[in-house]
């Protein structure tokens, strides 16, 4: 389960995902999820109102220190759009779909 899983260390001779891959991790996410342009794991999330969207902000933060895997987030009073890829391996790798499983985990609660 990808949830449980944690992030490996990766560097620019890291594999990125073939598309076979791709499609085999995405189908253990929230329906939600898109591979975009075939290297960004993309969602857009939509609250309530603006404390409810930080307070989503800042758990995702927390994840992602605590993977060391940092997302590009677009934040607005009542939206946050996540977009994960590995910049330094240039693509997509496992570590992209672990976190995202472990935001699904976040909102599963």
């Amino acid at each position: 389960m990808l949830s449980e899983q944690h992030c490996a260390a990766i560097d620019k001779d890291t594999p990125v995902l073939e598309r076979d891959k791709t499609d085999e991790l995405i189908s253990q996410l929230n329906s939600d999820w898109s591979v975009r342009d075939g290297k960004f794991l993309y969602r857009a999330f939509d609250f309530k109102n603006f404390h409810e969207t930080m307070a989503f902000v800042n758990a995702v933060a927390w994840i992602a220190h605590q993977e060391d895997h940092h997302p590009d987030m677009e934040v607005s009073y009542k939206q946050c759009v996540l977009n994960y890829t590995s910049h330094v391996a240039g693509g997509l790798t496992e570590n992209d779909f672990i976190c995202a499983a472990h935001v699904d985990r976040l909102l599963a609660r």
